[in-house]
Parts: C-alpha cells; sequence; structure tokens
C-alpha cells in the first residue's frame, strides 16, 4: 500500500506538502473524538516510501529526554546476565520480560513515567506487535511500520490503539530534568580514557619498527601474542562500560575498534622484545642471495639455505640495518643475526 492509499484507508487529513514535495507522499493527520490526534510521516529512502512514522504529540512532555521502548531479545538478556548490562525493571514481570527500557533519564523517574498498567500494557502490546520500537519523549510518542506491514490496514489500526492508548496514559513528572541539563551531567572522561588507549595501539601499530625476524613463524606467534593482549583489553573495557542500559552495544563497538590495532600492536611489541631483551650472542654467516630490488630506505633480497625445508627465504631490510655499500649484483652477503629472547632469530645487520 503506498502512502497516499494509507492516508485514504486510516481516514487521514492530508497537511500541506512542503513546496516542491511530491503531494502523494504529504504527511497526514488523524483525529479521534476524543483521543489525541496522531501524525503519520513518510519514511523516504532514495525518494521511495519504505516506511511510515506515527506521531503521537504531547505538549506537556516537549522537555522530556528520549526514552526507548523496544523488543527485548536474546543479546540484552546476555548483557544483563554477564554484568553488562543494567535495565530499569519495574515489577511488571510481562513488562519487564517483553520490553528493554533504555534512557538517560534517571531509573526513579522513567518508572513514574511508566507507572500505569495501561502505559506498561500498550507497550507491551506495540513491541510484541507491529513496532519493534517506541520513543517517548521530546514532545512525542512515535513508532515505526515498515512498508511490508503497511500493505494490511489492519496493522496500522493495530499500531494506532495501542501508541493512542500509551500516550495517553503516560505520566510526565514535573521534576523531570531536560535532555540538556542530562547533557551537561553526562560523565566522559570515561571516553576520554578508552579513545587514549586506542591511539597508543594504533601508534604502536603503525609507528613501532622492530628489527626483522628470519622466518614467518615468529610473526605469526607474535601475531598471538597480539590476539592474546586484545582479549586482555576486553576486560578493563567491560569494566569501564559497564552499568547502562547499551553498555553491551558499546562494549561490542569498542571491542571491534581495538581489534583493529590491539594484535597489531601486540605483535610489533612482542618483537620488538624478543630484540630488546636478547642477551644471545652474534652469529655471523655469509650465505648466497639475490638481490630482487633496492630503493633509498630499503634493500629486498632472496637469500638461499636460510632456513630448513626452503630453498630462498626473502627478507626486506631496512637501510639502516646495512652496514657498508652493497655491490650491484652481490652474489653472497653476510647475515649477522641473535637468537631472540623469545627463541626468534632476528636479523641485527646485513653486510657486503
Amino acid at each position: 500500500m503506498d502512502f497516499a492509499r494509507l492516508a485514504e484507508a486510516l481516514g487521514g487529513e492530508t497537511l500541506a506538502a512542503e513546496a516542491g514535495g511530491r503531494s502523494e507522499l504529504a504527511p497526514f493527520v488523524l483525529r479521534s473524538g476524543t483521543g489525541p490526534e496522531v501524525h503519520v510521516y513518510p519514511e523516504l529512502e532514495e525518494g521511495a516510501c519504505v516506511g511510515a512514522v506515527f506521531a503521537v504529540l504531547r505538549a506537556d512532555a516537549a522537555e522530556t529526554p528520549r526514552i526507548v521502548l523496544r523488543a527485548e531479545d536474546a543479546l540484552d538478556r546476555g548483557g544483563k546476565a554477564v554484568g553488562l548490562n543494567r535495565e530499569l525493571q519495574l515489577g511488571d514481570p510481562a513488562f519487564d520480560a517483553a520490553v528493554y527500557v533504555e534512557s538517560e533519564a534517571p531509573d526513579a523517574l522513567v518508572a513514574r513515567v511508566l507507572a500505569e498498567p495501561a502505559a506498561r500494557a500498550a507497550a507491551v502490546a506495540l513491541v510484541r506487535g507491529p513496532a519493534r520500537e517506541v520513543q517517548l519523549g521530546e514532545g512525542r510518542v512515535t513508532a515505526r511500520l515498515s512498508a511490508t506491514q503497511l500493505a494490511e490496514a489492519t496493522v496500522a489500526e493495530a499500531l494506532l490503539a495501542s501508541l493512542r492508548a500509551l500516550a495517553a496514559a503516560m505520566a510526565v513528572p514535573k521534576d523531570m530534568p531536560t535532555r540538556g541539563e542530562l547533557v551537561r551531567r553526562r560523565s566522559v572522561g570515561h571516553i576520554f580514557v578508552i579513545a587514549f588507549a586506542w591511539l597508543v595501539t594504533l601508534g604502536l601499530a603503525v609507528l613501532l619498527r622492530p628489527p626483522q625476524v628470519l622466518a614467518w613463524g615468529p610473526v605469526f606467534g607474535a601475531l598471538g601474542l597480539g590476539g592474546l593482549l586484545w582479549l586482555v583489553v576486553l576486560a578493563p573495557l567491560g569494566l569501564i562500560l559497564r552499568g547502562a542500559p547499551d553498555s553491551l552495544r558499546w562494549f561490542t563497538l569498542s571491542a571491534a575498534a581495538f581489534l583493529l590495532t590491539t594484535p597489531f600492536a601486540g605483535m610489533k611489541l612482542a618483537l620488538w622484545a624478543n630484540a630488546a631483551l636478547d642477551r644471545g650472542p652474534e652469529v655471523a654467516v655469509r650465505l648466497p642471495v639475490e638481490l630482487v630490488d633496492r630503493s633509498e630506505t630499503l634493500v629486498v633480497v632472496d637469500v638461499v639455505g636460510l632456513e630448513v625445508g626452503r630453498t630462498s627465504t626473502r627478507l626486506a631490510v631496512p637501510m639502516d640495518r646495512v652496514v657498508g655499500t652493497l655491490p650491484k649484483a652481490p652474489e653472497s652477503l653476510s647475515l649477522t643475526t641473535r637468537p631472540g629472547a623469545l627463541g626468534w632469530s632476528w636479523l641485527v645487520d646485513l653486510r657486503p
């Protein structure tokens, strides 16, 4: 059902379309004898209507901070079970099991907003039925239906009945702080701590240049240690972020961000420690080589006989590890190595 036909089916009064707007997508209002008006707006994506937003205006709740009521799912229950999420419980078994409450407002005030059984029953009917999420506050009560749901007028009618019931039954405490007041009270110190820690791991992953090891095995081993470091980081991350209704969401996003940097930072730290803490002797060996590439900062050579079981091993050696002047086409070069504190042999220098 297109948006214009929805307005006709529900008996809506079309509002004036914006200048240059399409009349078939003009919002409309639904009036009821004694019930509140419902304003309906199209949800557009690339010019096509993909849904509709139903809003009941509450002028007395214009300064009320947003309260989101949505269907509680397995992730929400899991977040509460592991101690990350903390959600308001109203003591109504049906509501507490079906509806997940998210808001920056104090729990005691949110509980007063939903104190009436009729408000909680309407919220349960909405999230279990046509709408998976309802938003209260900021002057309105809103819910959304997808284009597929709009195809059935009965779905919209069921949503309207519950939405009007919720808007009528919800309370607006006089001492409810405004959204601006909550923003001013919001603690942001932990955000700076997390951002600083992430920047440190990014810096280590990008800027740290440990000496080169002589095989791929140590690289993968060091990357495994970096993965363990990421798991270690998750513990304080969870402690910092826990205690809010949306803690699991922010923990997941933060963990994903650290996953992009921490394993590689840990890998480079392990390779750096392998060389920095090495107390083993230097060993010089001359081996046949084939020059692959040379630049002002790097020389790439294939070394024959460096690893057991491999014909040649390609090394990309920074020029600060090259001692002396290499010939244009060397047949052999002297490699100075040390055993490594973690048992990973690494290259000290390359000589002609």
